[in-house]
C-alpha cells in the first residue's frame, strides 16, 4: 500500500504555515514568497508555487486542510502520486494566474485554494460518485458537491462575495482541475459530469432560495473554525 500522498501534502502546508507564523516576520514573508503581479514581473516567479504554502490565518488553513483530506483521498486512488502532484501544483499556479485578471497587481494573494480545487475538478470526472460528507456532515456524491462548490464560486465571484477570497483563483484551479479530469479519465467520464451538471442547472431555480442563504465557506468555518 502506498503512502499516501494527501496526508504528505496536508502536513507540508500544515507545518509550513505555522512555522511562518511562529517563528518568521509574516508580513516580510507574505510580501517575499506569497503571489502577486508586481512578484512576477520582478522576476519572482517562485511565488507561484511558494505562495501555495502560506495561509493567513488557522481558518484560512484548516478549510484548505479539509477540503483537500477528502477530495485529495477521493482523487489519489485513481492516480500516480506523480501525477496527483502535477495536478495540484498546476492548479494552484492557473489559479493564481487567474487573479491577474481581476486583482492589481500589488495584491497579494496566498493560500492552497487553487491546488486544492484542482484536485477537486479532477476528482469531480474520475470519481464523480464517491461518497463524501463534505462541506456538511452527510455523505453525498463527489460530483455533486463539486457542482454546488462550483456554482457557489461563480456566484460569489459575479456579485463580490466574501471580499477577502480570491473566488477567481478558485475557478482557475478547478478549470484546470476539470481539463485534468478529461485528459485522464476521457470523454465518457466528462460527458456523465457534464450531464449532471446540466441537470442541476435545470433545477437552480428551485435551489435558488437556499443557496442564496448558504455559502459553503462560513458553513464549514461554523463546523471546524
Amino acid at each position: 500500500m502506498r503512502p499516501k500522498i494527501t496526508y504528505l501534502m496536508i502536513i507540508v502546508i500544515l507545518v509550513i504555515s505555522t512555522a511562518v507564523w511562529f517563528y518568521f516576520d509574516t508580513d516580510a514573508v507574505f510580501d517575499e514568497f506569497g503571489f502577486s503581479g508586481e512578484n512576477l514581473t520582478q522576476g519572482r516567479v517562485w511565488t507561484l508555487v511558494t505562495s501555495i504554502f502560506l495561509h493567513g490565518n488557522s481558518v484560512h488553513l484548516a478549510l484548505n486542510s479539509i477540503a483537500l483530506f477528502f477530495f485529495g483521498r477521493a482523487l489519489e486512488d485513481q492516480l500516480s502520486p506523480r501525477t496527483f502532484l502535477i495536478i495540484f501544483f498546476i492548479g494552484g499556479i492557473v489559479g493564481n494566474l487567474f487573479v491577474l485578471f481581476t486583482y492589481p497587481m500589488s495584491q497579494i494573494v496566498i493560500g492552497a485554494s487553487g491546488a486544492v480545487f484542482a484536485i477537486m475538478g479532477t476528482a469531480i470526472i474520475l470519481a464523480p460518485f464517491d461518497f463524501i460528507p463534505y462541506p456538511i456532515p452527510l455523505p453525498l456524491p463527489l460530483a455533486l458537491i463539486g457542482i454546488f462548490i462550483a456554482i457557489s464560486e461563480v456566484i460569489n465571484f459575479m456579485t463580490g462575495g466574501h471580499g477577502n477570497v480570491a473566488h477567481v483563483a478558485h475557478i482557475g484551479g478547478m478549470v484546470a482541475g476539470i481539463a485534468f479530469g478529461f485528459r485522464e479519465g476521457g470523454s465518457k467520464q466528462g460527458l456523465i459530469v457534464v450531464v449532471i451538471l446540466l441537470m442541476v442547472l435545470l433545477l437552480m431555480p428551485y435551489m435558488w432560495p437556499v443557496l442564496s442563504e448558504m455559502s459553503y465557506l462560513p458553513l464549514i468555518g461554523d463546523l471546524f473554525g
